[in-house]
């Protein structure tokens, strides 16, 4: 039998309510682990080793993250539940007259963390994931019965100064734009493989060979995908500049279901890239720039040499005022362009990226587009962030498609203008408590003179809240 999402939400939350308090006995006891305890996104990056040395019984959700199993070893309980609406207006922008809807989305993910002292831990974690109101179909990343979320194993070795991870099973990663876990769909993107990282000479390694995880609607069925593989490489160090650091990737992204204006086909496309980013006196930035080169073989047709760039950017200055301001800056660019008679495909691509990169509205993939976002932040009060800001967005080439965030065309080659679309927006982030997150998001988009060559003249509207509770 299904579990009911409503049901769990109202059980969850009960839960949460009637928990029982900090006692005062409880808080002599913990006063600086229980008001810091805050949940992390990945979830296998939490240490609660340090509990061992408190003495009395701990608060709850506390008593679930260090469970004795030995002098050395503990396990650590957790979970996540999200529930979610997506609802789209006009999601072509009035092209092929594709109907709005609203999505609704829950996401249920326990874990067991078992950690044999400080060199070994089993990571297991279930997801089950429902959806229902997508239109045409729901996305293969939408929905599924229960199955394993991520089961590793991790090694570890070295001094404290050169420490070295080996983690083998199905994961997730995350590296700069790259690789991203893909958390605004239900279920989250993992890889079965092995990665390594480590440190040494003050340089701080990623390694990486793996292949996605395929996504099956059943329950325990997904398996790794034979036709979509990565192997990357990161090199990270600090700047002189305080508070900066730099590092270089090299990337090779194996694809055999690509997709292009061209058509469908075989892939093989390397990345390199720097990245410079930081914080310091208010300021932060992050920069990174990219070349890809490879060969793209369609079904049908001629290959094609892939040369391709991107350039993104982000910087911002955070003012010591009253709702601590924050005033900023995106401006990303990546290549399109196919060139025939040269059999030279241009589209940049990001290998894995997150599918609201460009705006919540997940509309427009980094392919052969060019966009500035001014946005400012505030925090009226401290769990609360609001967003506001616009995206100016353009065509880099008419000789190229424009793609969605799944890459498939928007609309193709030809037409006239470079200019896609105005998109102004504003988003909420509320943490109730440690526990309880919500967050929501509205954009307009309104269509420029390339897609109103396409008769995309619609306006698009999207709308999404989101409610997780975590313990």
């Amino acid at each position: 039998m299904r579990w009911c999402p409503w049901a769990l939400t109202a059980t969850v939350l009960s839960a949460l309510l009637t928990a029982p308090t900090v006692t005062q006995a409880q808080a002599t006891v913990t006063p600086a682990i229980w008001p810091g305890y805050t949940p992390k996104i990945f979830r296998w990056d939490e240490d609660y080793s340090s509990l061992r040395d408190q003495e009395g019984p701990l608060p709850y959700p506390l008593r679930l993250k260090f469970i004795p199993l030995g002098d050395t070893s503990y396990l650590s309980l957790g979970g996540d539940y999200r529930f979610r609406t997506d609802d789209y207006d006009h999601p072509d922008f009035g092209m092929r007259l594709a109907p709005g809807f609203t999505s609704l989305e829950h996401r249920l993910m326990l874990h067991a963390d078992v950690h044999f002292g400080p060199d070994t831990r089993v990571y297991v974690e279930l997801g089950d994931d429902l959806e229902d109101g997508r239109k045409p179909v729901p996305r293969p990343s939408d929905h599924s019965q229960v199955d394993v979320a991520q089961a590793f194993v991790d090694w570890s070795w070295g001094s404290l100064q050169e420490r070295w991870r080996l983690r083998l099973g199905r994961q997730e990663v995350a590296v700069g734009r790259y690789v991203a876990i893909r958390d605004a769909t239900n279920i989250r993107r993992t890889f079965d493989g092995v990665r390594i990282d480590g440190s040494i000479a003050h340089w701080t390694l990623i390694g990486v060979i793996a292949a996605a995880t395929r996504n099956r609607p059943s329950a325990f069925d997904d398996d790794p995908d034979p036709n979509d593989g990565i192997a990357l490489l990161v090199a990270e160090h600090a700047l002189p500049i305080e508070g900066f650091k730099l590092d270089f990737s090299a990337l090779q992204h194996n694809n055999k279901a690509a997709r292009y204006a061209q058509g469908v086909g075989d892939e093989r496309r390397r990345t390199l890239g720097i990245r410079t980013f930081g914080a310091r006196d208010g300021w932060d930035l992050d920069t990174q720039a990219s070349y890809q080169f490879g060969t793209f073989n369609p079904i049908r047709g001629p290959s094609f040499d892939i040369r391709a760039w991107g350039v993104a950017f982000e910087g911002g200055r955070t003012f010591a005022l009253p709702w601590s301001p924050r005033v900023a800056l995106r401006a990303d660019m990546a290549s399109g362009g196919n060139h025939a008679d040269r059999r030279q495909l241009g589209t940049f691509d990001l290998p894995y990226p997150n599918l609201s990169y460009l705006s919540e509205a997940a509309i427009f993939a980094p392919r052969n587009v060019r966009d500035l976002q001014p946005f400012l932040s505030v925090a009226p009060i401290k769990p609360v962030t609001l967003t506001v800001g616009a995206e100016f967005l353009w065509r880099n080439t008419s000789t190229d498609a424009v793609y969605s965030a799944i890459n498939t065309p928007i609309i193709g080659p030809g037409g006239h203008g470079s200019y896609l679309a105005t998109q102004p927006y504003a988003r909420l982030d509320w943490r109730f408590t440690p526990l309880v997150e919500l967050q929501g998001a509205i954009v307009r988009a309104l269509p420029g003179s390339a897609l109103d060559s396409f008769h995309g003249n619609r306006q698009l509207n999207f709308f999404f809240t989101s409610l997780t509770v975590r313990f």
